[in-house]
């Protein structure tokens, strides 16, 4: 008979709940933890937590700094996450824990994810210990019901953009294309739901003051529909009665909204980086914009350190104008014939049950838990 364990995870926003099993025959525990990034951000990669009496612990990004309590770790690009630091006495003692036995599985969140791990540690003594550790996990979603079918008003149609990084995840590029549809006349209404994060904080952005102002301007216009938070069901049914979710970032590992968006078969317009590029296919669940990348899949330019340079600012606004008005010209088709977009509604939501499903993917962790915690 299996037994039931004590499983620790961090109560953090919203990454666990993705990475974790939403339904699990063990009793998942979700834990304070200690938010290190907050005291320095090279610490960003660690954590101490109040797991108690916890037969196995599953963090997330946050390595737990002490403790034999066997863990498992998620992550989403870098593992561990200290930027710059690779040679520090800080970092290799986060590598041998990742490396000891107390450190039972790695999970990647993409393979994207587990390439960059791997590159991240080729040529040190701890290699083959991490390589033969990580494995690919994709997140997880419960599937809300869906009936597939015609809508009453097919027009117009409604794209709709989520996102707390207004610049770096494509709120830009959103409100520009929605400006370039009025010009046209296209029955497009756009709906744009940010806090509105900009800036020097946001790590692809320009940090040149009020550069995104004429962007924010433009939320304030007949076919658009701004939203500064919506609570997560709220959203669900926005993306439910929409026709395309929009995710034109310049940086994003994986891109939970997407997925969401496939549950409710809401096919995506995306860019190819990160994970993405993993489960959207263009003219199949969603249409794709054009994005330099390098072989990893990130960005060409996400490493600049010239962030408040006029070059820097002009690439960006090239960029953000190009992206809209490839995002209008994909889109208009479907203008004249939105029975057109039901193929690639269906096939959303095939993807969503294919790689998401939260209850294929609890049976599994589960089975994952009991091996790691008896090993």
């Amino acid at each position: 008979m299996s037994r039931r364990l004590k499983v620790a995870v961090l109560r953090d926003r919203y990454p666990t709940k993705f990475n974790t099993p939403r339904i699990s025959r063990h009793a998942i525990r979700p834990v304070y933890f200690l938010p290190t990034n907050k005291i320095a951000a090279r610490l960003e990669g660690v954590t101490l937590a109040l797991t108690g009496n916890a037969d196995l612990l599953h963090f997330h990004n946050r390595i737990p700094l002490f403790g034999r309590t066997p863990f498992l770790m998620s992550f989403e690009s870098h593992l561990p996450r200290y930027f710059g630091g690779e040679k520090t006495p800080l970092f290799q003692f986060m590598r041998r824990r990742l490396a000891g036995r107390n450190c039972r599985r790695i999970i990647a969140m993409s393979h994207f994810a587990k390439k960059i791990f791997l590159n991240q540690h080729k040529d040190t003594p701890d290699y083959e210990r991490l390589k033969d550790k990580v494995e690919i996990v994709y997140p997880n979603i419960l599937l809300p019901d869906y009936r597939l079918g015609p809508k009453e008003k097919p027009l117009p149609l409604k794209l709709v953009f989520v996102g707390a990084h207004f610049g770096r995840k494509g709120g830009a590029v959103a409100a520009r294309a929605a400006a370039i549809a009025r010009t046209k006349k296209l029955p497009l209404h756009f709906h744009i739901i940010s806090s509105l994060e900009v800036g020097s904080a946001v790590w692809t952005d320009p940090t040149q003051k009020d550069f995104f102002a004429p962007y924010i301007r433009l939320l304030n216009a007949d076919n658009v529909t701004f939203e500064r938070g919506a609570s997560n069901a709220k959203v669900l049914e926005i993306l439910r009665d929409a026709d395309f979710s929009i995710l034109t970032t310049f940086s994003d590992t994986f891109g939970y909204s997407v997925i969401e968006s496939f549950g409710v078969g809401t096919p995506a317009i995306a860019t190819p980086q990160g994970a993405l590029p993993e489960f959207v296919t263009p003219g199949q669940n969603g249409i794709m914009i054009k994005l330099d990348v390098d072989e990893f899949g990130e960005w060409k330019h996400i490493s600049r350190t010239d962030k408040d340079s006029d070059a820097y600012a002009d690439l960006v606004r090239t960029e953000i104008e190009r992206m809209a008005q490839e995002l209008i010209t994909a889109v208009s088709p479907y203008c004249d014939n939105p029975q057109a977009l039901l193929p690639l509604r269906a096939e959303a939501r095939k993807t969503a049950e294919k790689l998401f499903d939260g209850a294929k993917r609890a049976s599994y962790l589960d089975d994952l838990y009991e091996r790691c915690a008896t090993n």
